[in-house]
């Protein structure tokens, strides 16, 4: 599953922008796009699409930031970029130190 506050983020804006002219540098075709690409989990095709559209992840409202660190996630070759943090966070755990309750 992507990481929640993404698709949280993008669903808002794609509807805010639907309903009414958005406020936002985003166009609803991008927003789309970015939906479908984080849907699909396309971390690769995502992040060229962030390279050719830089314009998305500049300003700081919450979906810039959201790019901004996938960007960031991916330029440092990690594999979890659409984890959650909560998974991400449970994942380095050992074994031994998970309990049951």
């Amino acid at each position: 599953m992507p990481d929640p506050r993404l698709l949280a983020i993008v669903t808002a804006l794609v509807l805010l922008g639907s309903g009414a002219p958005c406020r936002a540098d985003f166009s609803l075709d991008q927003l789309k796009t970015i939906e479908q690409l984080v849907l699909s989990r396309d971390s690769l095709a995502l992040g060229r699409y962030l390279a050719s559209n830089p314009r998305l992840t500049q300003g700081d409202d919450p979906l810039a930031r959201e790019l901004r660190s996938f960007q960031n996630c991916m330029s440092s070759g990690r594999l979890d970029c659409f984890a959650s943090q909560r998974t991400v966070t449970a994942a380095a755990q050992p074994a031994t130190a998970r309990s049951i309750y």
